[in-house]
């Protein structure tokens, strides 16, 4: 973990820390910032605090999945700063559905769903090759 400046003056923030307390004060996170979280999966552990979580554009892989085992989440919902509306699936970012949030933070939270991984894997894979077509 580095210093609050690290985090200040970070665009991307990941964590896979399996604590139950915050790792960094989600308020030095600045506006055009992506923070992901993939560590903790049970509703009392958290990476990212409610700061952060208040003030961001909240992505998750499956919002019933988020609200189960989402302590980053299911947090901020307990203490009435969130509500489970303000919750994006992911499907809706990457369809287009709703529109990334550029002017506040975005947060994507993972819940292990390790199949959408593999899926979305598999697609960069295939966007990433060279077609027959190709010269």
């Amino acid at each position: 973990m580095g210093d609050a400046d690290d985090v200040r003056d970070a665009p991307l923030c990941g964590s896979a820390a399996t604590g139950r307390t915050r790792l960094f004060d989600g308020s030095l996170v600045p506006d055009d910032s992506c923070s992901i979280a993939v560590g903790s999966h049970e509703a009392d552990a958290r990476e990212l605090d409610s700061a952060l979580i208040v003030r961001a554009q909240l992505v998750v892989e499956d919002t019933t999945v988020a609200l189960r085992e989402a302590g980053d989440l299911l947090i901020p919902l307990r203490e009435g700063v969130i509500d489970a509306a303000s919750l994006v699936p992911m499907r809706d970012i990457i369809m287009g559905a709703t529109p990334v949030d550029h002017g506040r933070p975005r947060v994507f939270k993972s819940s292990g769903m390790a199949w959408e991984d593999l899926v979305i894997a598999g697609e960069v894979l295939r966007a990433g090759l060279p077609s027959s077509n190709d010269p």
